[in-house]
């Protein structure tokens, strides 16, 4: 039996309880444990990210190719980040 925090009062409460006795909130679907879901467009984001830094680095040396480079990568890190 351990304790976890109600996420309405978040007073701690018996997690074999029913429902909290502070507020009354029903804990049955409440587990206390974080779900993690992944999206999608992570390598992307990454993808874009390096591009976006690759351009950075190369605007000391080649600017046209530079805007090319961020722009390219700004553009693919969006794609990602809305997957």
């Amino acid at each position: 039996m351990a304790l976890i925090k109600c996420p309405d009062c978040g007073k701690e409460v018996s997690s074999s309880a029913p429902n909290c006795p502070h507020c009354g909130r029903p804990m049955a679907t409440f587990s206390g444990k974080a779900v993690q879901t992944r999206r999608k467009g992570g390598i992307y984001e990454a993808i874009g990210f390096l591009l976006i830094v690759a351009g950075i680095f190369t605007y000391f040396f080649v600017v046209n190719l530079a805007w090319i480079l961020i722009g390219v990568g700004f553009i693919v890190f969006l794609v990602g980040r809305f997957m």
